[in-house]
């Protein structure tokens, strides 16, 4: 159970291969990285090496002082800068597709390429209203609300507010920085997002993206359409010249 202190927090990860280059998992809100690690066995044959983690505040990463969005995506730099990773593809699922954009954009220079599965770059007033709701629901303890362990509440609650605020904050006018190469996957069925809706936007404003739509899909696409997720991501980046 490998953990890196970073000064104002110590962050979980599991990581399996080794070398520059890594394919890099983000995981949903309110999550951890545990579940991909069913995948390291996939990935590392094609990336030589792969990794997971856990926000700050989340799984098995501690509790600190201050959560933000540029937060999260700087204890991922870190992480690699420690790990001796110099490029990744970042894949980052619903809540994680978020942090991959932060992180795209505060750290370009780390990005081989990136995945956004099921995520949004923006939200209107209801969903907005609906993601801010949840963290607080969480956070009062009301009846139905998700459960929340006391040590993981205060990111929950601040992951929350942060995809409530890319209502009046959107990444969408800033999307067209982020010049490395985009795969952008979405489910048709997803009832999470509310559909496709947010990857579409995504792929219109991102400059190098490949927008692909699974219709038969739910949230996360690398979990409902797994194998044909794998050769989408594995052609994508053998077509950037990333893996062989």
């Amino acid at each position: 159970m490998p953990d890196m202190n970073l000064g104002d927090v110590t962050i979980h990860y599991e990581e399996a291969g080794s070398g520059p280059l890594a394919y890099v998992f983000c995981h949903g809100l309110g999550g951890s990285g545990d579940g991909f690690v069913a995948e390291f066995d996939f990935w590392k044959q094609h990336f030589g090496r792969v990794i997971t983690w856990d926000n700050r505040g989340l799984g098995r990463s501690s509790q600190t002082a201050k959560y933000n969005m540029p937060l999260y995506a700087a204890d991922l730099a870190r992480l690699l800068d420690g790990l001796g990773v110099q490029k990744a593809v970042v894949h980052g699922v619903s809540w994680g597709g978020v942090v991959v954009q932060q992180f795209a954009l505060d750290y370009l220079d780390k990005c081989a390429a990136i995945i956004v599965d099921s995520s949004s770059s923006e939200v209107n007033a209801a969903a907005s209203e609906a993601w801010y709701n949840q963290g607080e629901a969480a956070r009062k303890k009301m009846e139905g609300a998700r459960e929340v362990k006391p040590e993981h509440l205060d990111s929950f609650v601040a992951s929350a507010r942060a995809v409530a605020a890319l209502r009046e904050h959107p990444y969408t006018p800033h999307l067209k920085l982020i010049t490395c190469p985009a795969l952008i996957v979405a489910g048709g069925q997803d009832a999470t997002t509310g559909g496709a809706g947010g990857s579409v936007i995504m792929s219109r404003n991102l400059p190098k993206a490949r927008l692909e739509i699974f219709q038969d899909s739910g949230h996360g696409v690398y979990i409902h359409k797994r194998e044909e997720f794998r050769q989408l991501a594995l052609e994508f980046c053998r077509q950037h010249g990333i893996v062989k």
